[in-house]
């Protein structure tokens, strides 16, 4: 349950999939954006921020094929006045509540789909936290180099509006009510 008139507006507009698609060709990877097949792009019910960080996030989730397989797309958007230092492990509990319930949907499958986590921040300071959850780690990176792939390695895509200028935004290849909306 969003709690502002922008938090409705901002999950009212990126719940139709024409803006959803349009957000998604601006902040995903190029590569990734190549291999998407944005006409099968739907958005799936539910939410999976805790109750207590609803007037700061609204959630969306989105399914969608890359190379004919389906792949979640998962969008944070952030609206707060601070960095959330611990943003790399939310976002990972958040994961973890969508593979949750994709199991107990589909009981059957043997393997997950991936999940592409994107958060998009505005506050008036920027971004200044990590974007990986290595970067969380408490440990020197000759250790996390140790670790290798024995630690869980993840880097979410960060759309950060903080600081880009209203000429920026308009210029953005997407929905003009996209462009209203960020």
């Amino acid at each position: 349950m969003t709690t502002t008139p922008h938090d409705a507006l901002v999950k009212k507009t990126f719940s139709q999939i024409e803006h959803a698609a349009g957000l998604f060709h601006v902040v995903l990877e190029p590569a990734i954006v190549a291999r998407v097949d944005l006409s099968t792009l739907v958005l799936c019910d539910g939410s999976f921020v805790d109750q207590l960080l609803h007037s700061r996030h609204t959630d969306l989730l989105f399914s969608v094929n890359i190379a004919e397989q389906k792949v979640l797309i998962y969008v944070l958007f952030e609206h707060q006045s601070t960095v959330d230092a611990l943003m790399p492990f939310r976002l990972l509990q958040y994961m973890v509540r969508i593979w949750e319930r994709h199991h107990q949907d589909h009981p059957q499958d043997k393997r997950l789909p991936p999940i592409v986590p994107v958060v998009l921040h505005h506050s008036r300071s920027g971004w200044s936290g990590s974007t990986t959850f290595e970067g969380l780690l408490a440990v020197d990176e000759a250790t996390l180099e140790a670790l290798g792939e024995h630690t869980v390695r993840m880097r979410f895509v960060l759309d950060d509006i903080s600081k880009v200028t209203d000429e920026a935004i308009k210029g953005l290849p997407m929905t003009a009510l996209g462009r209203v909306v960020l």
